[in-house]
Parts: C-alpha cells; structure tokens; sequence
C-alpha cells in the first residue's frame, strides 16, 4: 500500500463495478483480570466509522500478558502449527479431526509483535464454533499473549480482510476505547 493505513476494496454490482474506499481498524479491549475481551472490526473513520464484526476474545494470561499499544497487521497465516504445545497444536487445523488445533484455521500476524509470537487466531474446535470453551477446556482459559477468537469469527474475519497488510490495530485495556454504539 502506498503509505495509507487504509484498504480499499471494490465491490461489484450489476452493471459495472462500483468502486468503494473502505478504511478499516481492528480495536482489541480486554480486561487483564479476567483474560476476556471484545475484538471489533470498524469500517470506515471519523464519524461514519461503524463496526463490521464483533467478537468474544481471550487474550493473554497473568505469565503472559497481552501487549497493549497500536500496531499493524501483516498477513494471514494458514494452518499454523507449533511442536512447543504437543497435540494441541502439531497437526494442521485443517487436517485435524474437528480442527484439533490451538491456532484454528487462520493467524493474523501482526507487525510489530511478530518476533515475540503474538498473534491474533482463530482457536481449537470446528469452524462452525462461535466459542473458545473447547479451546479452554483443552488449552487454557488464557492465551500466551495472542488475541484468540472463535473459530466461526476468525474466518469472517478473514473473509472480510483477506489482504490485511496495515490495517491500523489497536489493543487496549482501557473500557473507553471501544466503539460507542
């Protein structure tokens, strides 16, 4: 992208294509007691900003705190997998029985936390899964820093963003940071 935090889409339409400039950002609020938190996707900027997606989140535990600040998003990764978690995680999600897989089917690598691991994902269970209770039960009910959504919303995520490269991300513990409704 040429200097621009924004990413522009185009839509089609009957006659022709329409073309649509969409600026998006991804806003991460948590509460470091508790692990959970919202994920949205907003749509557009200033006063026209709306969300696009809204989703339950665990983020990182007391041993591994969340990192907090803005950031950018990279690139989606496929079928992620690490021999440091066992069979939690040593068997690509999409060759898993049931998406057996900690990272789920899509990881949202994030620029400036790439080298410390820190990640946003989808989470063990199926795709049509709108929890991470399956991945809480099996993993944990915190993750080693990353942000961890639902499997069914990681993939509408992924499907809304599929070329993320700088899309403006912001994670936060503070409660006034979230969207206003």
């Amino acid at each position: 992208m040429s200097g621009s935090d924004s990413k522009k889409i185009a839509e089609h339409s009957g006659h022709g294509v329409a073309a649509k400039i969409a600026a998006y950002q991804i806003i991460v609020v948590y509460d470091p007691k508790t692990s959970q938190g919202t994920f949205y996707l907003m749509g557009a900027s200033g006063k026209d900003s709306k969300t696009v997606l809204q989703a339950n989140v665990v983020v990182g535990g007391q041993d591994h705190v969340t990192p907090t600040g803005d950031f950018h998003a990279s690139f989606w990764e496929t079928d992620h997998v690490s021999k440091q978690y066992g069979w939690k995680a040593d068997t690509a999600w999409s060759k898993s029985v049931m998406g057996l897989n900690a990272f789920g089917p899509y990881q949202l690598h994030i620029r400036e936390l790439e080298k410390r691991g820190i990640y946003i994902h989808g989470t063990m269970g199926p795709s049509w899964s709108h929890t991470t209770a399956i991945s809480g039960i099996a993993v944990s009910q915190s993750s080693h820093g990353c942000v961890r959504m639902s499997n069914a919303d990681v993939l509408a995520l992924h499907n809304l963003i599929p070329e993320p490269q700088g899309i403006p991300i912001k994670i936060t513990t503070k409660p006034d940071d979230a969207p206003k409704k």
